[in-house]
């Protein structure tokens, strides 16, 4: 289907062709080769256009076993991922008794989710689909990030410990007051978790050491950073500052036996987000919480009258 689309941007973003014409915000006509530079995904989605094996990151060549690193590895290229497809096709079609699956575990010994399918970035021009793989403030962030920082503070604490520290909260602007806790909350919205982010670190205070506390003030720092509606080199900066506090600091949740390792997809996903503000701009273009909006309109709305 996404071929089938988006077929037409090979011909027009050829810079060997002769483009296409569009009227600007001035209204002057001018000529141009659009391209495929973002994609916009939840994890799952960003494996499958990737062509990348789930628990692995979409980006780097980061073994699934590996993500807890400090930093991010080779990049994925997309000449390479096709390069390892098109290997394993050639490997499995001189011994055809490998049976239909063959394809797909060759691909998966270098991490990569490879078929009988031609994926459908292929043969677009000035395009590396791995870069385009945009950040995802509202699944990696505050569905992924804040939902573990609430789980760790559950299991140093308690969640009936927590969730009354956040009961006795006096009520403020701007703040919803939680006035049953969050632990009996199910499918927590984007707008919840927000508001949780306001709140969850006065609520650890003086239950969690000060290594932990500074571990997750600095991930909340990063998650607010992340979002600013404009970037320079400074505010890059303090986002890589944040993000190597919580590395100095995240071994506390060790210690106390609530993980055993950080290899996180989500967390790991941390590591791209300076070099992709570079590539593509701020995350408000990119967020998929303006995007989940629209199965209000085009998915439930369309069903229900169907």
């Amino acid at each position: 289907s996404m071929a089938a689309v988006l077929e037409p941007l090979k011909e027009a973003g050829d810079p060997a062709g002769e483009g296409v014409e569009l009227v600007g915000g001035d209204g002057a006509v001018r000529k141009v080769y659009p391209i495929l530079a973002a994609y916009i995904a939840d994890y799952p989605e960003q494996c499958l256009v990737t062509c990348s094996k789930y628990g692995t990151c979409p980006k780097c060549q980061r073994k699934a076993t590996e993500l807890e690193e400090r930093t991010p590895g080779a990049p994925r290229k997309q000449t390479w991922t096709e390069g390892v497809i098109n290997d394993a096709r050639s490997t499995a079609k001189r011994n055809p008794r490998s049976g239909s699956t063959a394809v797909h575990k060759l691909c998966m010994k270098q991490d990569v989710a490879g078929g009988a399918y031609q994926p459908f970035w292929v043969g677009f021009p000035l395009t590396d689909i791995h870069r385009c793989i945009a950040p995802d403030v509202l699944h990696q962030l505050y569905q992924g990030v804040l939902k573990y920082i609430v789980l760790w503070g559950q299991k140093v604490m308690t969640e009936e410990e927590l969730d009354q520290r956040i009961c006795s909260l006096p009520p403020a602007s701007g703040v919803r007051h939680f006035k049953n806790g969050i632990s009996g909350l199910s499918q927590v919205s984007g707008v919840e978790r927000k508001h949780i982010t306001r709140i969850i670190l006065s609520c650890v205070v003086g239950k969690i050491h000060p290594r932990g506390i500074t571990a997750c003030r600095s991930l909340l720092h990063f998650i607010h950073l992340a979002q600013y509606p404009s970037h320079d080199e400074d505010t890059l900066s303090y986002m890589l500052q944040e993000l190597n506090t919580w590395h100095d600091h995240r071994s506390y949740f060790i210690q106390e036996k609530v993980r055993e390792e950080f290899n996180i997809p989500k967390f790991h996903s941390l590591l791209h987000y300076v070099d992709s503000i570079r590539w593509i701009g701020s995350l408000d273009n990119t967020n998929t919480e303006m995007f989940e909006r629209l199965h209000i309109d085009f998915a439930k709305e369309g069903w229900r009258a169907s």
